[in-house]
Order: C-alpha cells, then sequence, then structure tokens
C-alpha cells in the first residue's frame, strides 16, 4: 500500500502528544524517535511530574509540558493549538490513548488547514478504551472511535492491534498503518550460552500486573519436580507485586523463585538468563521485552497472545503455548530442561536473527516516511 507524497519535503515539524508519568514502553519509543528522525521534533505533554521531561531534555529532545487541566477540556485543546500553530507543525500525533489527545488530534484536522493527523494504537483496542472501566466507558469509547475514524492515519503496532481496531472501533482498514514498535537492539548485544550448567536460568522483565500472568508461572514452577533445577527471576515493580510474592510465599517450597524489583541492569540480567517466559492473559499488542529478550539470544517461552505469534515461531525461533495452560507450560518446561545444548543453541540463534526486524532503524525510518507522506507497507 502507498501513500502519496505530501509535497512539503523531507525535513518536517512533527509535535507529539503524549500523557507522562515515569518512563515507560510509550515514552522509551517516542524519545528514540526524536533522537533518531530526520524531522524536527516536539514532545507536548499534556500533564505530568516532570520525570519524563527532564529525561528527555538531558538528551537535547525538546518538551513543553503544559500542566494542562484535565477537567477545562476547551482551554487544553486551545492551548494545544495555539502551539500547533505558533510552531507551523506539519504533522501531530496522538501517542497515548487519553481522550483529551484525541481530541486536540480532531480539532487540529478541523481547524488547522494542511496538518498531516496520526493517531497511534499502542495497545489491543479494548484496553485503549479501558473496557473494564465502565464508567464513563461510552465517553472513552466514542472520542477515540471519532478520532481514528477522521485521522489521516492511525497507526497499528501489530497486526493484532490492527484487527482489534476494526473489530472493536469499527476504524476504516484503509487509514490503518502497520508499523512494529522497534527498539534498540545494541543494548542487548548477544550471548552465546555453553549450556553446561546445572541450573536452567528463567526470566520475566515486565510490569507486575495481573494481566501478565505471572502468578501461573510462579505456580507451575513450584510445582515442578525436585530434581528439575531451574530459577526463575522477576524483574520488575507494579501494583501486582505483593499478591506475587505471596503467592511465591505458598507455593515456592524449593526457593526457585526471587522478585529483583525494578532494575537499570536488564541487558545484564539477560545476559545470565537462559529462557524468558511471557504468558500474559490479555491479548498483548506488541511485546518489545520479548523481542530484546531473542536479541540477547534468550529462548522465548509465550502465550499465543496478541502479537506474539508476529514475533516468534514456534520451535523455531521459541515457543508458543496455549493462553492459561499450565500443562502445556509444565511440559514446556521439562522439554527445555532435558533438550541438548544443539537444540537449545539452534533455537536462541533463530531468536537472535528474528529480534533484527525489529531494530528502532527500522522502525524510525517506517514511522519518518508515514510522516513524510511516503511510507509503504513493510511487515
Amino acid at each position: 500500500m502507498e501513500i502519496a507524497d505530501s509535497g512539503k519535503g523531507d525535513h518536517m515539524k512533527v509535535i507529539t502528544l503524549m500523557t507522562a508519568g515515569h518512563i515507560g514502553g510509550i515514552e522509551t519509543r517516542c524519545k528514540d524517535y526524536a533522537l533518531r528522525s530526520k524531522h524536527d521534533n516536539l514532545m507536548l505533554i499534556l500533564w505530568g511530574d516532570g520525570y519524563v521531561d527532564e529525561q528527555m531534555r538531558a538528551l537535547g529532545i525538546r518538551v513543553i509540558n503544559l500542566q494542562a487541566s484535565k477537567r477545562n477540556i476547551i482551554a487544553t485543546v486551545h492551548r494545544v493549538m495555539k502551539i500547533v500553530r505558533e510552531e507551523h507543525a506539519d504533522a501531530l500525533i496522538a501517542m497515548h490513548a487519553a481522550p483529551m489527545s484525541h481530541l486536540c488530534l480532531m480539532w487540529a484536522k478541523k481547524h488547522v488547514p494542511g496538518i498531516h493527523t496520526i493517531a497511534y494504537a499502542t495497545s489491543n483496542a479494548v484496553d485503549m478504551i479501558h473496557i473494564h472501566q465502565k464508567e464513563r466507558l461510552w465517553l472513552r469509547r466514542s472520542v477515540i472511535r471519532a478520532s481514528l475514524k477522521r485521522a489521516d492515519d492511525v497507526v497499528a503496532i501489530s497486526k493484532s492491534v490492527k484487527q482489534s481496531l476494526i473489530d472493536v472501533l469499527d476504524t476504516p482498514v484503509d487509514r490503518i498503518r502497520t508499523i512494529y514498535n522497534g527498539t534498540d537492539l545494541g543494548r542487548f548485544p548477544y550471548k552465546q550460552r555453553t549450556y553446561d550448567g546445572d541450573r536452567l536460568e528463567l526470566i520475566y522483565v515486565g510490569r507486575l500486573i495481573e494481566e501478565k500472568g505471572v502468578q501461573m508461572v510462579i505456580k507451575v514452577i513450584a510445582s515442578l519436580d525436585e530434581n528439575v533445577n531451574v530459577r526463575y527471576r522477576i524483574v520488575g515493580d507494579g501494583p501486582y507485586r505483593q499478591a506475587l510474592e505471596q503467592i511465591a510465599a505458598e507455593y515456592d517450597k524449593h526457593g526457585r523463585i526471587e522478585f529483583l524489583g525494578s532494575r537499570d541492569d536488564v541487558p545484564e540480567l539477560l545476559q545470565t538468563a537462559d529462557v524468558f517466559i511471557h504468558m500474559p492473559f490479555w491479548e498483548e499488542g506488541f511485546g518489545i521485552a520479548v523481542v530484546e529478550a531473542m536479541s540477547a539470544g534468550l529462548i522465548c517461552v509465550c502465550a499465543i497472545s496478541g502479537a506474539m505469534p508476529e514475533i516468534v515461531t514456534d520451535q523455531v525461533d521459541g515457543f508458543l503455548l496455549e493462553k492459561g495452560n499450565e500443562e502445556a507450560l509444565r511440559d514446556a518446561l521439562l522439554r527445555l530442561s532435558s533438550m541438548s545444548a544443539e537444540e537449545k543453541s539452534r533455537i536462541s540463534e533463530a531468536a537472535h536473527r528474528r529480534a533484527e526486524d525489529f531494530s528502532i532503524d527500522r522502525y524510525v525510518h517506517n514511522l519518518d516516511d508515514l510522516v513524510s507522506g511516503t511510507w509503504h507497507e513493510d511487515v
């Protein structure tokens, strides 16, 4: 699919709307894009505590934090439009699913001549609209649905997300562009493993929320026979951590589970692991932590959830298991424990090769082309 050239040239002024907390996956991707893009990027943060602003400014990225009101909608939209006009922006991107961002996007589309509006879908549609939060669900759904229908382009971070936009929000298929997330693979170098140790090192990296399924993994690992020598390290923090620690205390009789909390040395921790386990219960929009683990040469064991089958090919560069199936996970871990070093190395090497398809350079190139109006399908 080709998009006609906008005629505005290669160097364009781009404003990205963000709603910021602490640095997470979306903020990291915005940071990486701003640092590598050929366009002039301004990060316009609607509200936040200043942490993201400081991190980005320290890297030389232009940032404005409006500290805007979430209640005074009209005033916030007008403040955003004032900046859009003063900056002579060529493109406006709504990066988060916050309805305020999408209201700004729709207003710009209607009132700023020639601006290129891009709506980002960074998760499955049901998660974008927080379908389980019934209060004001109709409003969130209505605003986001209208924005996606009016935007010039809608970016889906995977084919799974694309299909959810069509099914749940009736997004016009001809507006949707699939651009996979990218990561700086240089931070996660490949390590050739010998697999000659007695213990299989398992790891999880991510936010600790119930939907990530870590509780199921803990129970399965705890149920393995005593002669199965594994260790499972859990890296990350979140609202479900205390509950997970209680589950581990109840089930883990052999001391196999370790909680490491939030860490700045994730690349180094991946170097010391053999297997990455990712068994979410929800439909995972992409899975950047999986790509980072694959880049480092870990064998990834993942649920067939959302975009996971778009990243991992079962028994080629990892393992795909039925979502929520404890027996399948137990069987996979037993198989890995008994697998020869040669078999593990083959999968590890294939995982690293696959991760190269999700480099940050490829991501930036695709998004730059979309902003310029020269994007073509690259999936």
